[in-house]
């Protein structure tokens, strides 16, 4: 889906449409100056980035808000929603170096899905938010195994948590604020390739194999966090 035409939004709109990106962005960029960064297991992306081969960032939506500026300028392609909403993702996206696909794999999305197959072929990377855009929260849903099996791109759980943060307790994916002056913990998990020929019951096998591995790389880096914190 095109991003909306000037004829169906108004000047409002279009000004926050400039107006809340760049605020968004500098306000990211302030916290990452002040701010400390410790990477677990970033050779698990740095190897295939080295010898010229796509990956798949596999990001818990929690994690949404700063996974852009944490994995900037590597040319990623983020898979966003073609609502409104994610327009605004978009140019905050764009601004730290990347790139985005709109749609979804799963809901409407065969010109998103055949795009970011194209995209991985290239020898460029991705990103997919398997529990969004509306949960269940930590549940891997079926197009994150999809693009694997069919690009036979490997996918790599990224996490990040902060020793200073907020957590909106009441949104559905416990969604992380870092506050300035933090730690961000940032994990990469060993790469998962997904074989192409699958049953039905393997591929289940597989969504499971990756939802226990982002779970784990989820918790490493809550430990992490938790050590850091009491130094």
């Amino acid at each position: 889906m095109a991003e909306e035409t000037a004829q169906q939004i108004t000047f409002k709109e279009r000004l926050l449409l400039v107006l809340l990106p760049w605020l968004v962005t500098v306000i990211q960029r302030f916290v990452g100056i002040t701010s400390r960064r410790k990477d677990l297991g970033r050779e698990n992306f740095e190897n295939l980035r080295s010898a010229g081969k796509s990956w798949i960032f596999a990001i818990w939506h929690t994690n949404v808000l700063y996974s852009p500026y944490l994995l900037r300028n590597l040319n990623t392609a983020v898979l966003i929603s073609a609502s409104r909403d994610g327009t605004y993702i978009d140019r905050v996206v764009r601004k730290f170096g990347n790139t985005s696909i709109r749609g979804s794999t799963s809901r409407g999305g065969g010109k998103a899905f055949k795009e970011l197959i194209l995209h991985l072929r290239k020898g460029l990377s991705a990103a997919i938010t398997p529990d969004g855009p509306r949960g269940p929260a930590f549940i891997v849903q079926p197009g994150l195994i999809g693009s694997a099996q069919i690009s036979q791109v490997p996918i790599i759980p990224f996490h990040y948590e902060c020793t200073r943060q907020k957590v909106a307790k009441k949104s559905w994916d416990q969604h992380r604020v870092p506050l300035p002056f933090t730690t961000f913990v940032c994990s990469f998990g060993p790469p998962i390739h997904i074989p192409r020929n699958l049953s039905e019951a393997e591929f289940e096998d597989q969504r499971l194999l990756v939802q226990n591995a982002m779970l784990a790389n989820r918790q490493r880096c809550l430990d992490e966090a938790e050590i850091l914190r009491k130094k």
